[in-house]
């Protein structure tokens, strides 16, 4: 075992070697390895006790590389690290920002700590190459701090992400550079499944993609960061026949505008096949799957490129053309001064919707139609729904929506209660509930609320929120946008009184 202690050590071209399990330990020791040097160490290096490697020449490992310095051990150099060897562990109590890192050999390099390449130069651009091997991030994150798209290079190898966790990631800081970034992924029998960003528009930030492939059922469904609690079929019974077997979680710091391109392996096909498949993101406060967006493509028969993405979060691919044929964000029923039922609905997009039925009971048994109102067929926008019921029943009575698509297929809302005999506490609703970005508040009676404040937990004035100063939409209602404010629980109070709690859940 070769070890290093307390001194400063300039290496030219050298080998390090002394049998299988040796080491080169850096104990507190400084090396500067000189530009256009190569050091070959025949085992394994492990940093320790604050040692730094000013690496600006060639370092090929063969065993180990363990970081327990403190440190990212390279600062700012911009040399090569080289794993050359059969199965390597890249590990350590810290992290090591490579700049390059190339990965050589025969056998699977293993993360056992996040890592970093690209370097950590003011404007990082070194390569991570992974060559013809497997770098399995065995639960751990690789960072990428190159934003070009070259930043990451592949031959026959790949990156295995493949935990259900979604704890497997890479992290990639794109910025604002556009173009192709192309992530290698593999599965673990070996088949490429590669994942690719292409920055259109604006900053992306950090961009951050796992992946992992599931029972023919589409279980386990994702857990974290985001719950997928569902699969629904457009008939409200579960899709899996027509969904690939393959989650994908795509996360963005910043705001961009981009095309996504999903693959997977021949054997992750849906039950029914893989004819016209289209990717779609679920939208967790919504708890359901969102339309796909128009003009999809299927560059190969294994894969699916989606355009003018701006939200991310938990994908799937599907045959049919959206696991939930109508996203509805509310129902309501309100009975105002002039003892008329108000009905209202939102949509947060539909397929194949025909049209949509108002029933009421009074006994829970038998259902009657008040009003029949027209879909809009197909649509990604939000859309405002609005009808009445002018001779309402006396006492207590039930509304449901009942929503039918084309081909006869229909499902119903929950119930809403009328008493004709006591106006409702509550003239106004707000969903969806919890929300993201933006909330709607939904009341029919104009003149009898003047305005909302919302309220934090504790009763503090967040905002004063009134038609004045907010986006107006059909029917009688508003759109509030979220602006700045943190996650959490807030109150929305009428004029009136009336108050309704709101949760705000993380952008």
């Amino acid at each position: 075992m070769k070890q290093l202690r307390t001194f400063a050590v300039i290496l030219g071209s050298c080998m390090i070697s002394h049998a299988a399990s040796a080491q080169l330990v850096t104990n507190n020791a400084d090396i500067t390895v000189s530009a256009a040097a190569q050091v070959t160490v025949n085992g394994g290096v492990m940093n320790q006790a604050s040692a730094t490697i000013a690496n600006n020449g060639t370092i090929y490992v063969s065993g180990d590389w363990t970081n327990d310095a403190g440190n990212n051990c390279f600062g700012t150099s911009t040399g090569t690290v080289i794993l050359n060897g059969g199965n390597q562990a890249v590990g350590g109590t810290s992290v090591t920002a490579f700049n390059n890192l190339t990965l050589q050999g025969t056998g699977i390099k293993t993360l056992m700590q996040d890592q970093l390449t690209g370097g950590m130069i003011a404007t990082p651009s070194g390569v991570l190459q992974v060559g013809n091997v497997v770098l399995d991030l065995n639960g751990f994150t690789m960072n990428i701090t190159n934003k070009a798209t070259a930043a990451i290079s592949a031959s026959a190898g790949y990156i295995l992400s493949e935990r259900v966790d979604n704890s497997s990631m890479l992290r990639w800081t794109i910025g604002s550079v556009p173009g192709v970034h192309t992530i290698p992924f593999g599965n673990a029998a070996g088949v490429a499944v590669p994942f690719s960003f292409n920055l259109i528009s604006g900053d992306a930030g950090i961009v951050t993609v796992s992946t992992y492939p599931t029972a023919p059922n589409n279980t386990p469904y994702p857990v974290t960061p985001v719950a997928v609690t569902n699969m629904l079929h457009v008939s409200g019974s579960n899709n899996a026949a027509n969904v690939v077997d393959r989650f994908w979680q795509v996360e963005t710091t910043g705001s961009p505008v981009a095309s996504l391109t999903f693959t997977y392996a021949a054997a992750e096909n849906a039950v029914n096949g893989n004819t016209a498949v289209r990717a779609q993101r679920y939208n967790a406060p919504a708890t359901g799957w969102e339309l796909p967006l128009p003009g999809q493509l299927n560059p190969t028969s294994q894969s699916v490129m989606v355009s003018n993405v701006s939200s991310f979060g938990p994908w799937a691919l599907s045959l049919d053309a959206a696991p939930l044929p109508v996203e509805l964000l509310v129902f309501d029923a309100q009975l105002n001064k002039n003892n008329v039922v108000d009905l209202f609905w939102s949509t947060a997009a539909e397929i194949n919707n025909d049209y949509f039925t108002i029933e009421r009971t009074s006994d829970l048994k038998s259902y009657e139609t008040v009003a029949t109102v027209d879909g809009e067929g197909n649509s990604s926008a939000v859309l405002h729904y609005k009808s009445e019921d002018r001779h309402p029943l006396e006492g207590i009575s039930y509304y449901r929506l009942k929503q039918t698509d084309f081909d006869g297929k229909f499902s119903f809302s929950e119930l809403k209660q009328i008493n004709l005999d006591k106006k409702a506490a509550s003239p106004f609703s707000v969903y969806p509930n919890p929300a993201r970005d933006y909330f709607y508040i939904r009341f029919s009676e104009v003149d009898e609320v003047n305005f909302f404040l919302m309220t934090d937990i504790s009763g503090k004035t967040i905002r004063k929120i009134s038609m004045d100063t907010e986006e107006v939409i059909p029917g009688g209602g508003i759109k509030v946008s979220r602006d700045q404010l943190a996650s959490g629980v807030y109150f929305i109070i009428a004029s009136t009184g009336a108050s309704h709690k709101l949760v705000l859940v993380e952008q």
